[in-house]
């Protein structure tokens, strides 16, 4: 076979079923191998919105997700969700076509060094210089991504490189037994700390759901009474948000973490970067002398910005089970007792709080504009149990997490870096990789406009995606950034560039125009009666819904 049918026969050795792209004129001697290798290609009108579908079957699938771009151009416009599925450490691999070795020297048209444009977020990136090469290189590139801490990687593949033939068996990378145990030792020093404390907590990050460790988490949390915290930017669904312990994310800045803390006397963080702040603030987000044990996979993660008294650099859906064993052992009758209440008391407190939380909600039922609460609570009554949201609102994110329950695994996915353009591809990926259940995609009106092309590939595979536009006409979250840091023209009433109006975008025919069922909500009667048909439609679908437009500062 040549180099091309090579790889493909690997990719298929290894499970990949999609291949997400964007064609151009140097990735055609790699694409021609595909007819024939039983890979199914997925296409995006811009290579953002492939990568991003990539990004998304990789997190919701757990398996590598592959895209395929067009050399140096193509590359630039994936950066950014580049960017977002390396903070995500999602399991992905790019490729890009790069024109033929033999005139490079030459600078051709479309060509540049595709390498160093993709190793800030990669965890490895390489061009292939031999045919020989390519297989192995291949097989590396997907057993690199898929090794905790896993991560995106690079390919860049030159054009005339993968006409050759080559000897190769075709199989798929090594098959790498990665959950690390922890040490015992370890593990009995964080029991010791954990088994006495009167007021622990938990801060649950992403690691938690690409470990698969939900379970293992919440028997721990649960075994010791401990209330459960999301870390700052929290994309995942870490713990079920139903959960009588979970009191959400923590607000990103310091002084905040640092007042959820204050009666904390034993701190355990799981699968967490700390911490990830949104604007620069003074302080610290541990108080003096707290005692804190940090579990990853990844041990740049462990004590890289602030100390911490017990670092466990393993798995973590292995060690939380060694850990809650080790527990059980040590743990008195009257720490078990004590333990039980502290649950049954954050269970009421949480009762109440959610009680106001749909108090506030329906407060808004007849208000126009529609409010956020009401919209978001109206959404979380129809979708299922099993229900995925794929989030990119911006404004609206409070709101989501607040109203929508994600109660099951998997029913939670957002950027990691604020990186607009990222949700509208990510549902497609996270719809493949959850066949069956649910997906629906809340997007902010700003956000869409970043990768409308993506309702184009809803709408040519089918896939029942149901993207809930809360509309306020702006980028309202820079106003409310403004407002933070008492800029002079945010006291002035002047937001520039902000404001998406003269002429309004007008989402519905958008959507129509690309094989989307679209409709638009302006009274709040009939907000139920839309998303409900919209989310019951077997295909694609926007629902545009015009919201309050008020915002206030974030900090």
């Amino acid at each position: 076979m040549n180099v091309a049918a090579v790889l493909m026969e690997i990719l298929r050795a290894a499970g990949v079923r999609y291949l997400f792209g964007n064609p151009g004129t140097t990735e055609l001697p790699f694409l021609d191998a595909l007819p024939d290798s039983g890979l199914e290609y997925v296409l995006g009108l811009q290579e953002a919105t492939a990568v991003a579908a990539a990004d998304g079957y990789a997190q919701a699938s757990g398996q590598v997700g592959v895209a395929n771009v067009h050399v140096a151009p193509g590359l630039a416009n994936s950066l950014s969700i580049l960017h977002n599925a390396a903070r995500s450490k999602s399991p992905l691999l790019v490729t890009a076509g790069q024109q033929d070795t033999r005139f490079l020297m030459d600078e051709p048209i479309l060509a540049g060094d595709l390498v160093r444009m993709a190793e800030q977020f990669t965890k490895w990136s390489y061009e292939i210089r031999r045919a020989e090469e390519a297989p192995v290189a291949l097989r590396r590139a997907l057993q690199v991504a898929l090794t905790p801490p896993t991560g995106p990687v690079f390919l860049s593949l030159p054009m005339d490189l993968m006409g050759p033939a080559v000897e190769d068996t075709g199989v798929g990378p090594t098959p790498i037994a990665a959950r690390t145990r922890p040490d015992p030792g370890a593990v009995a020093r964080a029991a010791e700390l954990l088994a006495g404390a009167g007021a622990p907590i938990v801060i649950a990050g992403d690691g938690v759901a690409r470990s698969q460790a939900v379970a293992e988490l919440t028997a721990l949390a649960e075994l010791i009474g401990a209330r459960v915290h999301g870390e700052p930017v929290y994309r995942r669904t870490n713990i079920a948000g139903d959960h009588a312990l979970w009191r959400g994310g923590l607000f990103p800045s310091p002084g905040s973490v640092r007042k959820a803390l204050e009666e904390c006397d034993a701190l355990l963080i799981v699968g967490a970067n700390v911490f990830t702040w949104f604007l620069h603030t003074e302080g610290a987000p541990f108080p003096r002398g707290l005692r804190v044990i940090q579990i990853d996979d990844d041990p740049w993660e462990i004590g890289r910005s602030y100390p911490v008294a017990l670092g466990i650099a393993a798995d973590p859906k292995t060690t939380l089970a060694e850990l809650s064993s080790a527990l059980r052992g040590r743990m008195s009758e009257a720490e078990r007792r004590a333990a039980a209440a502290r649950v049954e008391k954050l269970g009421a407190a949480r009762a109440a709080v959610m009680a106001r939380v749909r108090a506030a909600a329906q407060a808004e039922a007849d208000r126009t504009p529609i409010g956020q609460a009401h919209l978001m609570h109206t959404l979380a009554s129809l979708l299922p149990r099993d229900g995925i949201v794929v989030d990119e609102s911006a404004t609206s994110l409070p709101f989501v997490l607040r109203y929508v329950p994600f109660s099951a695994s998997g029913s939670f996915f957002g950027g990691k870096t604020g990186t607009l353009g990222w949700g509208m591809g990510a549902a497609i990926g996270v719809q493949l990789g959850s066949p069956g259940r649910k997906v629906v995609a809340t997007i902010g009106d700003g956000s869409l406009m970043y990768a409308p092309q993506a309702l184009w590939t809803a709408a040519h595979y089918q896939l029942p995606i149901t993207y809930v536009v809360p509309n306020n006409s702006s980028y309202a979250i820079l106003k409310s950034g403004m407002l933070s840091l008492d800029l002079a023209s945010a006291k002035r009433g002047i937001y520039p560039g902000m404001d998406l109006v003269e002429p309004t975008i007008d989402y519905v025919s958008l959507a129509r125009s690309l094989g989307v069922r679209a409709e638009r909500v302006e009274k709040p009667a009939s907000l139920h009666e839309v998303l409900a048909a919209c989310l019951a439609h077997p295909g694609p679908t926007l629902v545009d819904v015009a919201i309050d437009r008020g915002f206030k500062a974030m900090l």
